[in-house]
């Protein structure tokens, strides 16, 4: 994808200079974008309407990589003990373990519950009350899940497309949960990273020369130099590059899941917010949640930190493209604390700093304000 919409300009800007070649690239993307919109929300929204029947597939156990393995919290969540027990859901634990303003039982993070077992799915819903759900996965990532039949039942799933469009979809009840009592729940679906975006942000921050390369040997059939001059760029760039990519290009949506988020909180309603491992996307919305509330940096890059025993690459299928097989597993797998101090250090020289920048993309102070009350009051 990313190298066809360089080849679309190649010919036309080799010999105009970079400056024409970028803009001749950037146009093509976002041309290119807007062309796939309507596609990509009719996946959305027919995929939101299956249901799985199946029960709990095989996960990756909490066990095997336990909250604290990278980095133990400053101090430990009463919850802890029911998030240790999660068998089939990766990377959980309490956000009020990063901040010791937050109250802990109120804002959970994790890898994805979409293969969630039984036991998992009555700590969640039971144990932990929780009663909104906000996944950050792809339509891709999507189509692996296995067990929302039961983590959903008698739920919703809300799918928000690039539009703004809001698809609603009812989940029946699950025979399996007969006779337990469960609050309502709802997952609500906004993807942080769609492919095309992805690459639209790719062509601003590579080099123009290495893309005009990346095309030249597109329109020739050279796929494997088309790789070698693409992805050696992507690596050096690693995860700092991933987060600065999301952050200019999933403004809409991280306003949107946050907005969610606030509005569950005021209602007293306990969230869980996840991707496929909890590491990235996850990690920066929970930067952001820590800065709201008053975190210091250290603080946010602690918490970032101890996803590092993940040990995985979930880049919302990116890392599955063709034209991009090569990337390092170990740059894209860690969570290292150079990489949220690199995107703490953008955040502030474009913005001023991650208030300053969700405020610039519609989550005002004054909503920030009131994200960081219902963290942090005594009032539940």
């Amino acid at each position: 994808m990313l190298a066809s919409l360089a080849s679309r300009c190649t010919a036309a800007s080799w010999a105009r200079g970079h400056s024409r070649a970028s803009r001749l690239l950037v146009n093509s993307a976002t041309s290119s974008l807007a062309s796939d919109r309507p596609r990509q929300s009719e996946s959305l929204s027919s995929h939101s309407s299956t249901r799985s029947s199946s029960g709990a597939a095989a996960g990756s156990s909490n066990a095997a990589m336990s909250p604290g393995e990278q980095a133990g919290p400053a101090h430990r969540a009463p919850s802890a003990q029911h998030l240790s027990t999660l068998t089939h859901i990766l990377n959980a634990r309490d956000l009020a373990e990063a901040c010791p303003s937050i109250k802990p039982g109120r804002l959970f993070r994790s890898g994805s519950p979409a293969h969630a077992s039984q036991e998992d799915v009555l700590v969640v819903r039971r144990d932990l009350h929780v009663q909104h759900m906000i996944d950050f996965r792809s339509a891709d990532e999507h189509k692996e899940d296995t067990a929302w039949s039961l983590m959903l039942s008698n739920g919703i799933i809300k799918t928000y497309d690039a539009a703004g469009r809001v698809t609603e979809v009812a989940v029946d009840h699950n025979a399996a949960l007969h006779g337990v009592d469960l609050r309502d729940i709802s997952l609500h679906r906004i993807s942080l990273m769609e492919r095309n975006r992805v690459m639209r942000g790719m062509i601003s921050k590579l080099p123009v020369s290495t893309l005009l390369w990346a095309g030249f040997y597109k329109m020739i059939g050279n796929n494997d130099s088309m790789r070698d001059a693409l992805v050696p760029e992507i690596n050096r760039g690693g995860l700092l590059l991933i987060y600065q990519i999301l952050v200019d290009t999933a403004q809409a949506d991280i306003a949107k899941a946050l907005q969610i988020m606030t509005g569950a909180l005021e209602a007293r309603q306990p969230c869980l917010f996840f991707c496929k491992l909890g590491k990235d996307r996850t990690g920066l919305m929970a930067a952001l949640v820590l800065a709201a509330c008053g975190a210091s940096d250290e603080e946010i890059v602690a918490d970032y930190t101890r996803s590092g025993g993940v040990q995985q690459v979930a880049l919302g299928g990116l890392e599955k493209q063709g034209e991009l097989k090569g990337m390092d597993e170990a740059v894209f797998s860690a969570a290292p604390p150079e990489a949220m101090r690199g995107l703490l250090q953008y955040c502030n020289e474009r913005w001023g700093g991650l208030r300053q920048y969700m405020a610039h993309i519609g989550f005002d102070r004054q909503q920030q304000d009131r994200l960081a009350a219902a963290l942090t009051k005594d009032d539940w």
